[in-house]
């Protein structure tokens, strides 16, 4: 039989934090790169996590004979509320063993909860929000996500699907290769070049000293030009404060990219070196051994991901975002890295899909969002 119980103390959220390395679900699963325990903690924290502003949540652990044995949030959010339904209530941090009393004994968990919240859709998995973790993979299984996305066990799909749950959407990644590109390096280039030479807008790369201001451009571009998109709410101050920190550490100068015109900034792509592959080493933990090994493994990286862009719709359909793409992966390759992952890209995003079709990119990753009735 299966016991259901709410997370309450540090104890329990601690199990509930470490519960995928204890129960072993990713222990010979070579495209599993542990979250780092510090930002779970973060994220799930009632004081700070920036979710809190916005929402409600509730944890649950799942114990079977005496031991854990799976894992869920349920949550409300007032930003979705106010800008779609009052009906959809959502659950996140998904872990369970492949057993499907486990896994019904967890949803109807969730169900109840944002029942009680008045809530008659149940959706996910969003960890919390649509720009954080979402989705069960569906295809790409056996490979490693870029860095900012996460990989889940297989089976989720159909346990998922088992207790009740259809599609609701879904979200792709594309990679461009090197040799896709390379293929067509020549032209694209003249391409590039000619749209360069007829464009009114001026193309310039990040500044370190300019990155607050620009953190602040970046907001107000994302949370207007993605208005209308797919599930879209507006980035936070507190969440857009850690996107900061991630830049400030990790980000590459020359593949953060801002169109302006006269004074306005109107645009901007931003690629990051997918550090998943040297991330897995850490498993979790910051260890100052493991930092280390990190730092080793940082310098063999080959790909990089676009995480965000964005122009104004004022501005849209004057080709800034074919001058962004082909400039990140022309100035990519020449600095060194074989891949550009595009991700993640809602299938309704038919204009960005388009966009990537002449740089031959292949989707290779699919995650999908559910829902059931409460």
């Amino acid at each position: 039989m299966v016991e259901i119980k709410r997370v309450e103390g540090k104890k329990m959220l601690k199990e509930f934090i470490y519960f995928p390395w204890r129960a072993g679900i990713y222990r010979d699963d070579p495209a599993w790169v542990p979250p780092l325990i510090r930002d779970m903690k973060l994220m799930l924290d009632r004081n700070r996590g920036y979710f809190f502003e916005i929402g409600e949540a509730e944890y649950f652990m799942a114990y079977k004979d005496g031991r854990p044995v799976g894992r869920i949030t349920a949550h409300v959010n007032r930003l979705y509320e106010e800008r779609y339904d009052q009906e959809t209530g959502f659950f996140g941090f998904y872990e369970s063993i492949n057993d499907l009393e486990v896994a019904q004994a967890l949803f109807d968990a969730a169900a109840e909860w944002v029942r009680k919240k008045g809530k008659k859709r149940l959706n996910g998995p969003q960890s919390f929000s649509i720009y954080d973790s979402v989705g069960f993979e569906v295809a790409g299984f056996d490979i490693m996500p870029a860095v900012g996305l996460f990989h889940f066990a297989p089976y989720y799909r159909q346990l998922a699907e088992a207790c009740g749950f259809s599609k609701c959407i879904d979200w792709h990644c594309f990679v461009v290769k090197e040799e896709n590109f390379s293929a067509y390096a020549d032209y694209l280039k003249q391409v590039k070049e000619e749209l360069l030479r007829k464009t009114e807008y001026r193309f310039v790369t990040l500044k370190k000293k300019e990155i607050d201001r620009r953190i602040k451009e970046i907001q107000h571009i994302f949370n207007t030009a993605w208005d209308g998109n797919w599930g879209h709410l507006p980035l936070t101050d507190k969440q857009i404060d850690m996107i900061a920190q991630d830049l400030k550490m990790i980000a590459i100068p020359e593949l953060a990219i801002f169109a302006e015109k006269g004074d306005e900034t109107v645009g901007f792509i931003i690629s990051l070196p997918d550090v998943n592959p040297a991330l897995k080493c850490l498993n979790g933990r910051l260890y100052p051994w493991r930092i280390l090994k990190f730092l080793w493994e940082k310098r063999k990286i080959k790909r990089v991901r676009t995480i965000i862009m964005g122009v104004l719709p004022e501005h849209q359909g004057r080709h800034i975002d074919d001058i962004f793409y082909l400039r990140t992966i022309e100035d990519g390759i020449a600095m060194g890295y074989t891949e550009s992952d595009c991700s993640l890209i809602v299938e309704t995003n038919r204009a960005m899909i388009r966009a990537l079709r002449p740089l031959a990119a292949a989707p290779y990753k699919t995650y999908r969002i559910y829902e059931r009735p409460v």
